[in-house]
């Protein structure tokens, strides 16, 4: 047996916990735009997100246990399989730094205000570089001890606060109208980053024949977590004054209390968060590295990871504050996600799909 691979329900929690980080940090830019039409839009980009995935799962099936990465070399050859592979890499990297600074400085504001911003970032990468390297693909199925753990979590935040909630903050059902909720309010498609790993998820699969399965099912939790995280938000909090922090869910877990024993329990959400937003990292950086290793035809991949590392680190330094961190997060992360998920790579799998049949 290849102890590289990994099953369907451990590619299912790997995709799912990627969406997820993307939630806690990006959520914000949800409630901004569609305000009370948050549900219905989320409902909306499912839908869309659903039937884009069943287009790219129908092409990469029709090219067994192969990625982006070798559908563009049998496209393009090594030029195209380079381009393709570098986009990717800046991809992952850059905006997994765009999104750590952002982590990393709502512990900084809220938890450590003493201790310097880029000893907490190293801390993270340090963690992630050193779960990146281990063997037979671990980092993977770790993600199905974690997927469980965030499962329980955002059902008790929103089942523990919905006593709080306020029904009517749902109307005006538009929100800021049909344009706001079904046309601009499409960019929040981008929240569901794991569309962006299922292109690199086939060769790591036991059986990539499941992949659209595993792809769907994915999709859909996600969009399950998105729903109830926006819901909290929606429900909770009085004309989304609240949305401007980092990460708005914390305060959602602020709410909760049992008691005069079970108090303060943001805690205990905070180190969930910390833990899967590490995983998160250490998935990057692996994916990143296993690119660079299938360019280069190299058999090693731990001197990639640690470059990619120290990439990931210059991606979270050269940011002066957390203002330029959630510009880049909420405006270019968005147009780098339809530019490079949404149109290059559906157009690649495209033009290798009728470069195959004309072969035939």
């Amino acid at each position: 047996m290849d102890n590289t691979k990994i099953g369907n329900k451990e590619a299912i929690a790997l995709l799912v916990t990627i969406t997820f980080n993307h939630i806690i940090t990006n959520i914000t830019r949800i409630v901004e735009t569609t305000a009370s039409a948050s549900l219905i839009n989320i409902l909306y980009i499912g839908i869309i997100a659903i039937i884009f995935t069943s287009i790219i799962c129908y092409l990469l099936n029709k090219f067994p246990t192969f990625d982006l990465i070798d559908i563009s070399k049998y496209l393009g050859g090594n030029l195209l399989k380079w381009i393709i592979g570098l986009m990717y890499i800046a991809y992952f990297i850059f905006f997994a730094g765009i999104l750590l600074h952002i982590f990393a400085s709502f512990l900084q504001i809220i938890f450590f205000q003493l201790t310097n911003l880029i000893y907490i970032i190293l801390l993270f990468i340090l963690i992630a570089f050193f779960a990146a390297i281990t063997k037979n693909n671990a980092i993977f199925r770790s993600t199905m001890i974690l997927f469980p753990i965030i499962v329980i979590s955002t059902l008790f935040l929103f089942f523990a606060d919905i006593q709080f909630f306020e029904m009517d903050k749902m109307y005006p059902i538009l929100g800021n109208g049909l344009y706001a909720t079904f046309v601009s309010g499409l960019g929040n498609m981008f929240v569901l980053q794991g569309l962006a790993y299922i292109f690199f998820i086939p060769p790591v699969l036991k059986t990539p024949e499941k992949l659209k399965q595993v792809a769907i099912t994915s999709i859909v939790l996600s969009c399950t977590f998105l729903l109830i995280s926006v819901a909290i938000l929606l429900f909770l909090f009085d004309g989304f004054i609240e949305t401007d922090e980092l990460l708005p869910l914390y305060s959602a877990a602020k709410y909760i209390e049992f008691g005069s024993f079970f108090q303060q329990l943001d805690s205990a959400f905070v180190l969930i968060w910390i833990t899967s937003f590490v995983s998160f990292l250490s998935i990057s950086l692996k994916f990143s590295s296993n690119i660079l290793k299938k360019l280069t035809n190299s058999e090693n991949s731990s001197i990639f990871t640690f470059l990619l590392a120290i990439a990931l680190l210059a991606s979270c330094l050269w940011q002066k504050d957390c203002a330029i961190s959630i510009y880049f997060a909420n405006s270019v992360y968005k147009y780098a996600f339809f530019t490079l998920i949404i149109v290059i790579s559906l157009l690649i799998l495209l033009f290798a799909f009728i470069k195959q049949k004309v072969k035939r």
